[in-house]
């Protein structure tokens, strides 16, 4: 009787742990009227290592802690603060990758923000990874975000393509 109690919790803990029990890929919707400060205790985001998510098919993303930065006067949208990521695509899959198709989302505070593209800073997002990734190479990116000037909550997500229905959490903290 042991032994079938042991087989069962088994059985039990490899379903868990193949269904995804303790880590959520989708984004969480359900806490955008967090302070900032309690967001930032909740972070997925640690800045003492680099946040790395599998995109599938061997394909791992690895983004940067935020830096701030003034856009320049080139840069659309205009304005006044941004905040930028530079992500790492290595491609671990058996065929090429295109990062054109990957789809950047942000919110501030709860509220949508938009893509800055200032590629007089490199900050360029998908728009400058035009080329394939062949297998067992990486490829690195900047995408950049509008900002107010006070310290705000940022979540940044990505899609695998513009018209996929989850996300994935990329980032979660206080910029």
């Amino acid at each position: 009787m042991q032994l079938a109690r042991l087989a069962v919790a088994a059985c039990v803990l490899l379903v868990l742990v193949g269904c995804g029990i303790g880590h959520s890929s989708e984004v969480d919707t359900s806490a955008r009227t967090a302070s900032p400060t309690a967001a930032a205790e909740r972070s997925e985001y640690r800045a003492t290592d680099n946040a790395r998510r599998l995109l599938g098919d061997g394909v791992v993303l690895t983004i940067s802690r935020p830096t701030s930065f003034t856009p320049t006067d080139t840069a659309y949208p205009r304005a006044a603060r941004a905040v930028a990521f530079e992500l790492t695509i290595d491609n671990g899959g058996p065929i090429p990758y295109r990062p054109a198709g990957l789809a950047f989302t942000a919110t501030v505070d709860g509220a949508p923000s938009e893509q800055v593209i200032d590629s007089t800073q490199g900050y360029t997002g998908t728009a400058g990874a035009t080329e394939e990734i062949a297998p067992g190479a990486s490829l690195r990116i900047a995408v950049a975000f509008a900002t107010p000037d006070e310290p705000s909550r940022m979540r940044v997500a990505v899609r695998q393509k513009s018209s996929a229905t989850t996300s994935i959490l990329l980032y979660d903290g206080t910029v």
